[in-house]
């Protein structure tokens, strides 16, 4: 992503691209999601493996379309080093099989975030937190009014 920020003049497909990706990156809330990518069971294994495919495909258009691609060529070699060093790096889940359309954002399969108990406890820690800060901003408030009278 860096690098195709880093683009003066990008094209009409890598600017298309580029935007898919961060899209993506976003409703699959920042990768924040414990095992997203490696719990096929996960509501958001789909949308990180579209997210991954578009930036697989962003780095490939950088390779074809940049004025200087050796940092994108350089990448894309590291990339296929480390998948080949890791036993699990060939293996592709049923989300990734998956054709990659820039057109269609893959959202995460909400129907499915109930039933995984580590979502539900990220959720109910930050719906917790959310709350706690509410409530004490709120009685601050209270007590400046209070305070003042």
């Amino acid at each position: 992503m860096a690098l195709a920020a880093r683009q003066i003049r990008p094209d009409l497909a890598t600017r298309t691209l580029y935007n898919f990706v961060n899209l993506q990156f976003a409703y699959c809330l920042w990768g924040l999601v414990p095992g997203a990518l490696t719990n096929e069971d996960s509501a958001f294994n789909g949308c990180s493996h579209a997210y991954l495919a578009g930036s697989k495909a962003l780095l490939v258009q950088l390779q074809r379309s940049s004025s200087d691609p050796a940092e994108a060529n350089q990448l894309a070699a590291g990339i296929q080093s480390d998948i080949q060093r890791e036993d699990s790096g060939a293996l592709i889940c049923r989300n990734g099989v998956e054709p990659l359309n820039t057109a269609e954002i893959v959202f995460p399969e909400w129907s499915g975030i109930a039933v995984n108990p580590l979502l539900t406890l990220l959720a109910f820690i930050v719906f917790g937190t959310l709350a706690g800060l509410f409530l004490l901003n709120r009685s601050k408030g209270t007590r400046e009014v209070a305070g003042s009278q």
